[in-house]
Formats: structure tokens, C-alpha cells, sequence
């Protein structure tokens, strides 16, 4: 078990996102229709604290701890992937800029906020496709993002971009480009309509662009990222591992919804030529077993390996490559554990999973496309196995 201390907001967050789960599940549809989350749906994440879950606690924000993240993320995507997709990430990204931002820059974008609200939510796309040209006081910046989650919904947004000198992208001593992210209103770009998936429809994920933007150098994240402003451990994790706990969390949310999904149709659907409802075939009980139970190993691994990750970053203990590469292995298998038991699912629904109203092939749909992310590739498997050979050698 855990040493460090889990946030003592936890079971609030948790009661708050079951609060809000009619509200999710009633507009899961609309956010497919739509393809970006109906306003009900943000107003609800908002209201729950989603947004602020990781948000430094000077701003107002819970800093979770990743067990807690990974825990309200499962419970939110169970109600609808969409919604837990653009919870973690607007809690991410919203928490990565109040960290990292300069100050100048953190009072600009808390001068366009009203009420009592001290922060906001940020999409945010890191890949550095856009170009910057130095000028007096900022950077002239134009550019094209992709994987823009959340972007509809969110007043400000945090782009990559090289930093060019005489036309040509500046390298750094390690060779790599000289880069920043440039933190812009979101009334300074232009949201493409890029999003038509099969999966994750609902998130809103298009990219969007900008032409000749103007951004005040108070306005601009360093990279590689330097020391954060603000905010306590957490806020040590580079900035792919940064989202990776409360992104552990999804898989087990959709893969939980597919087993229950089809445990609920299969109790009263009958194959032709079968007197017996599929719930009670021998076939469906020995594989429906073995999903649930492959699917709760995969959760328990990831939370162990969250703990493991907590304790370190509470102790100032750096990770070493192995413990590091068994985190990513585990999220690598919890995503493939839960794709299989959303296969399992679709598969025993016969012709009733493929409507699109039923939550069978969504949940497929959902999952296969979030095992497309960077932080689940096969390649953990190797980086791992290679760091126990080095290990061991």
C-alpha cells in the first residue's frame, strides 16, 4: 500500500462525478452528433471540479494525487467515453499551463476571468508544428495543430512551436529544435472541422490553426520544460507522464461499461436456433470470467504502479528507467486488456451491436481509438524488456 497521503478531496470527486452521471449519459448521443460535448455535458464537468482535479491548490485546484486521478477517470468514462476523455485532458492541460506558466502571463489570463474563478480550462496540442519568429517583447506565431481535445469548450489553448532563426528551425546543444509552447486565447485561432472518427466522436479533437499570432514572451512555456512555477510533486512528471494517470483511468471506465452492457442484453437475448439466453451458455460465462478478471488484473497493476509512482515523487526519489517503463508497459496493458473485453462484448451482441445506438459498439469504437494513443504503443513492452536485460546484464 501507499504511503504518501491521498488527497482528502477523493470521495468528494468521486461522489461529485456519480452526481453528474445522468447528465453525461443523457447527452452521450448529442456529443456524438455534435462531435464535440454538448454545453450540459462541459457545465457538468465543471460543476463536478473535473477541470480543477489537478490544478495547483494555490489556484484553487486539488492537485490529485494519481490514484485518484486514474479512480475518477474510470468512474467518468463509464458514464461516457467522451466526456472522460475531455475531463482528463482539460484537467491535464489546464493543470500543466498553471504550473508552468510565468506569472505575467498567469495574472494576463486571470484577468479575463469572471466571478470567483482563478483558472480556466486549456486544450493544448504540445507537438511543435507550428513556427515562431522572434520579435520585440514575444514571438510572431503561425501554425496548424492536430489533436485538439477539448478545444470547443476551452478559452484558452497552449500550441508547440520551433523557434526560427533566418528562416531555418533552431536547434538546441542535444539537437533537438528549439522549441516553446505558446499560450493563446482561444479568440486568436480557428478551429478546423477535422473531427470525423469512429471513435471518440464526441471529444471535439480537430486541430486548429493560427496565422501571424502575436504571443507576449510572459506567455510562453519553455522546452524542455523547465522547473514549474507552482504546484507541489506532481508537478515533477514530464509532460506525456503528466497525463498518464488520470489517462489510465479511461480504459478501465469503457471496458468496465462493455461487460455490464452486454452481462444486462445477454440476459434476455436468445441466438437463433437456441432455447437458452446467451447469459447462460457455458461459452459466454468461461469468457465473460476471464475479461472480467484479465480486465480487474490489468486496473489493479496500473493502481499499484501509480502507488509506486506517488510514494517516489512524495519522496523526492527520481524513477528509475525500469520502474518508469513498467508504468508505461502497464498502461500499454490495460488499454489492450480493455479493448479485448469491448471486442468480448461486441462480439456476443450479435446484430443488436451494430446500431449505432448501441453502447456495444461505441464502447469499441471508444476504446479502440484511445489505444491509438502515444502513451499505450508496444513499444513500453520493449523499452521495458530492454531496461530488465540492461538491469540484469
Amino acid at each position: 500500500m501507499s504511503s504518501a497521503p491521498r488527497i482528502p478531496e477523493r470521495d468528494q470527486l468521486l461522489k461529485a462525478v456519480d452526481e453528474i452521471s445522468e447528465v453525461i449519459r443523457a447527452n452521450a448521443d448529442r456529443s456524438e452528433e455534435l462531435r464535440q460535448l454538448p454545453p450540459e455535458s462541459v457545465e457538468a464537468l465543471e460543476h463536478a471540479g473535473i477541470f480543477r482535479m489537478v490544478l495547483p491548490r494555490e489556484l484553487g485546484g486539488y492537485e490529485a494525487d494519481p490514484v485518484t486521478q486514474h479512480e475518477v477517470i474510470d468512474r467518468l468514462a463509464y458514464h461516457d467515453a467522451s466526456a472522460g476523455w475531455c475531463g482528463f485532458i482539460g484537467a491535464g492541460s489546464s493543470a500543466f499551463a498553471a504550473a508552468n506558466i510565468p506569472d505575467a502571463g498567469l495574472e494576463e489570463v486571470q484577468s479575463t476571468l469572471s466571478g470567483s474563478d482563478t483558472w480556466t480550462c486549456f486544450a493544448g496540442s504540445p507537438v511543435p508544428s507550428g513556427r515562431a519568429t522572434a520579435v520585440e517583447g514575444g514571438y510572431r506565431v503561425s501554425g496548424r495543430w492536430p489533436w485538439g481535445s477539448g478545444v470547443h469548450h476551452s478559452p484558452w489553448v497552449f500550441a508547440g512551436a520551433a523557434i526560427l532563426e533566418d528562416g531555418e528551425v533552431a536547434l538546441t546543444d542535444i539537437g533537438i529544435p528549439n522549441s516553446r509552447l505558446m499560450v493563446m486565447p482561444a479568440t486568436d485561432i480557428e478551429i478546423e472541422d477535422t473531427w470525423h472518427t469512429s471513435g471518440l466522436r464526441g471529444t471535439g479533437s480537430a486541430h486548429f490553426r493560427g496565422e501571424d499570432i502575436f504571443v507576449p514572451e510572459h506567455r510562453t512555456i519553455a522546452f524542455p520544460f523547465p522547473e514549474p512555477f507552482r504546484g507541489g510533486a506532481l508537478f515533477r512528471l514530464p509532460v506525456l507522464g503528466f497525463f498518464g494517470p488520470a489517462f489510465s483511468g479511461f480504459p478501465q471506465g469503457v471496458g468496465r461499461r462493455a461487460l455490464d452492457e452486454i452481462v444486462s442484453l445477454a440476459r434476455t437475448k436468445t441466438r437463433m436456433g437456441q432455447e437458452s439466453a446467451v447469459s447462460e451458455r457455458a461459452v459466454f460465462q468461461h469468457e465473460l470470467g476471464n475479461a472480467s478478471t484479465r480486465l480487474r488484473a490489468a486496473g489493479t497493476l496500473v493502481r499499484h504502479e501509480l502507488e509506486i509512482l506517488w510514494d517516489d515523487l512524495h519522496d523526492g526519489v527520481e524513477p528509475s528507467v525500469v520502474d518508469t517503463a513498467r508504468r508505461l508497459a502497464a498502461f500499454t496493458q490495460n488499454a489492450e486488456t480493455a479493448t479485448l473485453a469491448a471486442e468480448f462484448a461486441y462480439r456476443h451482441g450479435g446484430g443488436d451491436a451494430l446500431f449505432t445506438s448501441s453502447p456495444l459498439q461505441r464502447a469499441l469504437r471508444d476504446i479502440r481509438a484511445a489505444d491509438q494513443h502515444m502513451l499505450v504503443t508496444t513499444n513500453n513492452y520493449e523499452m521495458l524488456g530492454k531496461g530488465i536485460v540492461d538491469e540484469t546484464g
